[in-house]
């Protein structure tokens, strides 16, 4: 099985129709360049909205299969895989690798024109080339008819799984503080409710004892006046009695 399937790559913006780089394989014949070129022009002039939406597409020749997905709102990656290697039968490791290339950023290394800078068609040959030699070591040292390489893969998944499952926790851990500190507010609040409705009973209770007190104070008033009152008609009845005596 040959080990060098990424023939021909590209990073697009098929938006404005415009290449903002590539990666040929050296080994790549010349006819067969020709033919590529033509192909993916032919893919890349023609996108439709419905296309877009699909992030597995591709195409079938006679010696190659070529690989297309959009990142997002206007990059394209596309990747020409000669038929019968490794990535031609294990079409996820392409898709890998488009995923690879759009996580490590290198659509951003660009100068005025829109295209990859001297540093940006090095980051995307190493990316590639770093990509299929990983892969051709791990077939190698698994070279059980690939379930060995397989299990590997596998491990990688559940290794990924299990770091989602770590940030899912930790994300339960933050609801669960976040709720612990809702409730205490919520506790708190309730707290501050009972005090204040303490503080209403004692103030209408201040106001009921208040509306006592006035009403025994305008009680003694009246009962003061009026004895001053009655002492003032005796005395004045007592004179009088005396005078006509």
């Amino acid at each position: 099985m040959s080990y060098s399937s990424v023939y021909y790559f590209m990073i697009g913006d098929y938006l404005k129709h415009q290449e903002i780089g590539t990666y040929v394989d050296t080994n790549i014949d010349n006819n067969d360049f020709k033919l590529i070129l033509s192909k993916v022009d032919g893919i890349f002039s023609r996108i439709s909205e419905e296309q877009t939406k699909r992030k597995k597409n591709k195409v079938e020749l006679e010696k190659y299969i070529i690989f297309y997905t959009f990142a997002n709102i206007n990059i394209f990656y596309l990747a020409v895989i000669l038929k019968g290697t490794l990535y031609s039968k294990q079409e996820n490791l392409v898709y890998e690798l488009f995923e690879d290339v759009e996580n490590r950023g290198i659509k951003k290394l660009i100068n005025e024109n829109g295209e990859l800078t001297i540093v940006g068609k090095q980051n995307l040959k190493f990316c590639i080339e770093q990509d299929q030699e990983t892969n051709r070591r791990n077939y190698e040292k698994n070279n059980d008819n690939g379930n060995d390489y397989l299990k590997q893969k596998k491990e990688k998944n559940m290794a990924k799984i299990s770091l989602i499952n770590d940030d899912l926790n930790d994300i339960q851990d933050n609801v669960k503080e976040s709720m612990k500190n809702i409730l205490t507010n919520v506790n708190d609040m309730q707290d501050l409710d009972d005090k204040s409705s303490k503080i209403r009973d004692l103030s209408d209770q201040f106001q009921k004892d208040s509306s006592i007190m006035e009403r025994k104070l305008r009680c003694r008033k009246y009962i003061h006046r009026g004895l001053i009152i009655g002492l003032a008609v005796i005395v004045l009845s007592i004179i009088i009695y005396l005078i006509f005596k």
